[in-house]
């Protein structure tokens, strides 16, 4: 039924229920909650102002701040809300401290020290972090070794660094691939232009033998224009060339040179301090790398159990006792050839040699009395 046959006592009806009805309906804000001030204003000035003016000191502070931060990109209303009730809790229980409840002051006592020990441990984890980051770069630092990059068409001259640092290696790389693109480019142009003058050259023939007007493409005023982009191109590759070949034959600065030379002198000072880090009884990484190595495998091969353990020992640096005994019978040269004999006085080498003979006859008894495997 239409309502043109409807009696007005029943439109009356009807306009005054939707009037009644309509005030109830639920209007969604199309702006999310934690714009509105009505959300805004309560939490920063109630809940997060009345916290940090109850806290009984500094630590509390920083964990309320703290709290607050790691939860204000909440946009769920059911975590927002159950945050909120925790903080009102919160603050309901610091004004009872303020108060004078004495079970409320001991565990925010109580609730301060351990704030303020996870500070602590917090504190101390990011300074080993930071030791043990500025460790790692300066392990990887890169430092001078004393020798030059010479000059190429990739690079001016520089000094050689160890490790090579990954940016310069880089621009190495990348310049290579460049002057390898704009040599393909080159040839490229060069084909080009010489298919533009062989279609010049045949226009030409066909005015030459027809005799008849037509309208030129490549000869004529409009040879320029075809021209003209590729030699502007080959121009420009050219001026790099040119500047890669002035980049190579740059000579080495004078500062250069002296910024090297002094890490020569820097590196053979630190070798020298080593070596004698190393005399004083110090065990170095370069100690334990030296007296792990050993002669190539094809010498290796054909030495003896008695020569491999002799170049073992000849490995150390001590020019003393037996580790000078057996370099002297390797040949080795000495810095103080007398610093490694130990004789001992001459008045007491009769009884030194008696004793020697001694330990001799002792030791071979004691390998006879050894009775030999059936």
């Amino acid at each position: 039924m239409s309502e043109s046959y409807l009696p007005p006592s029943s439109l009356s009806f009807r306009d005054n229920l939707a009037t009644l009805v309509s005030p109830l309906r639920r209007v969604r804000s199309r702006t999310p909650f934690f714009r509105l001030l009505a959300h805004r204003i309560p939490t920063l000035w109630s809940l997060y102002r009345g916290l940090l003016r109850n806290s009984p000191d500094e630590s509390v502070k920083f964990r309320i701040r703290l709290l607050f931060r790691q939860n204000r990109h909440l946009t769920g209303t059911e975590k927002t809300r159950a945050r909120l009730t925790l903080g009102y809790k919160y603050l309901d229980f610091f004004r009872k401290a303020n108060e004078g409840d004495q079970h409320c002051q001991e565990v925010l006592r109580r609730y301060s020290r351990l704030i303020e020990m996870k500070r602590d441990k917090a504190r101390m984890a990011r300074l080993i972090s930071e030791e043990l980051d500025w460790l790692e770069q300066r392990r990887n630092q890169p430092i001078m070794t004393g020798s030059f990059i010479p000059a190429s068409l990739f690079n001016v001259p520089l000094p050689r660094l160890s490790p090579q640092p990954q940016a310069t290696s880089m621009i190495f790389l990348k310049r290579k691939k460049a002057r390898q693109r704009r040599h393909d480019k080159r040839i490229q142009l060069e084909e080009d232009l010489q298919d533009i003058m062989a279609e010049e050259e045949f226009e030409r023939g066909l005015l030459r033998s027809n005799q008849s007007a037509f309208e030129s493409v490549f000869s004529g005023p409009n040879a320029q224009s075809w021209r003209g982009p590729i030699l502007d191109t080959i121009q420009f590759i050219k001026e790099s060339q040119n500047r890669e070949y002035a980049r190579a034959a740059m000579p080495i600065p004078s500062e250069l040179i002296k910024q090297v030379f002094e890490a020569r002198r820097e590196k053979i000072r630190n070798k020298t301090r080593e070596k004698e880090r190393e005399r004083r009884g110090e065990v170095l990484r370069s100690t334990i790398k030296r007296q792990r190595k050993g002669p190539p495998a094809h010498v290796l091969a054909k030495m003896s159990p008695e020569r491999r353990e002799m170049d073992k020992v000849s490995r150390s640096l001590s020019e003393v006792g037996y580790v000078a005994l057996v370099k002297r019978k390797l040949g080795f040269k000495l810095k103080n050839p007398d610093a490694g004999l130990e004789l001992g006085e001459k008045e007491n080498r009769p009884l030194l040699n008696q004793a020697a003979d001694f330990i001799r006859a002792e030791n071979k008894r004691r390998e006879e009395d050894i009775p030999t495997e059936q």
